[in-house]
């Protein structure tokens, strides 16, 4: 029996939301292929078109198991509000079944949370510790609070993200950033780190930056201010089909990735690094610890101690083989039949078929 579904988000951007979808389409595919995706933004900020060639490439598409639509006018089993408060009375007028998820790490645009109406049948959260959070901000919420765990699908049959296409190789061994570059993601602190490093270890390391730009930092101003131009490398963002290898690229020239974050909701692209077997250096906020429970030590240091991160960097770079089976065993906590289990709970508790 065929059961259909929407998720609804504001913006088709480039960024994390639209590499869960994609993410849960191909755990659909591949364990669920009787569930039936359509995937509704109200406003394409330049993520429609990366997003369907990554459909595309991923064969999501075949046989409309997984469409985008223009237009929020059919019947779903479920609809997912993903940060998308505008999109509730939509599915109120329509006497349409929704549940909101909350994914944004930035807590202003939580707020809506504290007006959700009764109709909400669950508020869904990427995690036990970001539920935990939505909690304790809001403890009047109308709906019981559950996890649809975000996870990267490295468990399934490969997505086409081999060496043979992966990036030139690096000079050196290369640190990448890989997010946002705004000042919540923090890349000015692994700038500064860096600083500190090359001054004990001079000319065996690079930076990689890719990502979404922001106005709020300029990066290559920030890069040349403290004389690391030759140093550092800014790649645009990456399509998503490309991520994994930008990520094998890092990891086959023995790299490392580094998020020095001030807040998460899951953590996705510290996943998946992890994921593709690249060690991490991670700030010790709640989301990050989540990801490596039992390797803390190794992996991550005190949120915003710049020296502390250098030093973090370079005993991972120092143990390199034992991290990198480190991360072999903490990836094994988000799979994608990890979200299946989520998932069918979700739909034995909403007695949905």
């Amino acid at each position: 029996m065929q059961t259909r579904v929407c998720f609804i988000y504001p913006w088709a951007t480039f960024g994390g939301v639209e590499r869960v979808l994609l993410n849960r389409a191909l755990a659909f595919k591949h364990y669920l292929p009787e569930i039936r995706v359509d995937f509704y933004f109200l406003h394409d900020s330049g993520g429609l078109a990366p997003l369907a060639a990554a459909m595309t490439q991923y064969e999501l598409n075949a046989n409309s198991s997984v469409s985008i639509m223009s237009s929020f006018d059919q019947d779903y089993d479920l609809a997912f509000i993903i940060d998308c408060p505008q999109a509730i009375d939509l599915c109120v007028r329509r006497s349409q079944r929704y549940v909101v998820e909350c994914h944004t790490s930035y807590a202003e645009n939580r707020g809506y949370l504290a007006n959700l109406p009764s109709t909400c049948e669950r508020l869904i959260t990427p995690s036990s510790v970001f539920s935990d959070l939505i909690r304790n901000e809001f403890p009047a919420l109308p709906a019981p609070v559950g996890e649809l765990r975000n996870f990267v699908p490295w468990d399934l049959p490969s997505q086409g993200s081999s060496l043979d296409n992966c990036l030139p190789r690096w000079t050196k061994k290369p640190i990448l950033f890989f997010g946002r570059l705004d000042h919540l993601k923090d890349p000015l602190s692994l700038l500064d780190a860096f600083q500190l490093l090359e001054h004990r270890r001079k000319g065996e390391f690079m930076l990689l930056f890719c990502g979404p730009t922001s106005p709020e930092i300029d990066l290559n101003k920030e890069i040349s201010k403290r004389s690391l131009e030759g140093l550092s490398v800014v790649l645009p963002p990456v399509a998503f089909a490309s991520a994994g290898r930008l990520l094998n690229s890092v990891a086959h020239a023995g790299g490392i990735f580094v998020s020095p974050s001030k807040g998460e909701s899951f953590g996705l692209s510290a996943a998946e690094a992890i994921s593709s077997l690249v060690p991490v250096v991670l700030s010790d906020i709640k989301a990050h610890v989540n990801l490596v429970s039992g390797y803390e030590q190794i992996f991550t240091y005190p949120l915003g101690d710049t020296k502390k991160l250098s030093a973090r960097i370079e005993s991972v770079f120092d143990d390199y083989a034992n991290a990198c089976d480190a991360v072999a065993r903490a990836r094994l906590t988000f799979s994608a039949a990890s979200f299946i289990e989520d998932w069918k709970h979700l739909f034995n508790e909403l007695d949905i078929a």
